[in-house]
């Protein structure tokens, strides 16, 4: 009884890199959540369009340094 041939490697295949680590992209995720969240609410206060868009990019920026230090490695 013969086995069958293993097909040829392919170059460049197998387990890649992530192209963001897990980390970073909750903290990129949450901070965009929450920049949401706010800039949301800003605009059913104020109705204002562009200072709701202000106040979200305002709350993202905020967020990340934030939340970078309070999740752990």
């Amino acid at each position: 009884m013969t086995t069958a041939p293993t097909p040829p490697r392919v170059p460049g295949t197998g387990d890649p890199k992530p192209f963001l680590p897990v980390r970073t992209a909750i903290v990129l995720q949450t901070a965009a959540f929450a920049g949401t969240i706010a800039g949301a609410l800003t605009y059913l206060s104020t109705g204002n369009t562009a200072g709701a868009v202000l106040g979200g990019l305002a709350c993202l920026g905020a967020s990340v340094p934030a939340l970078n230090g309070l999740i752990g490695d």
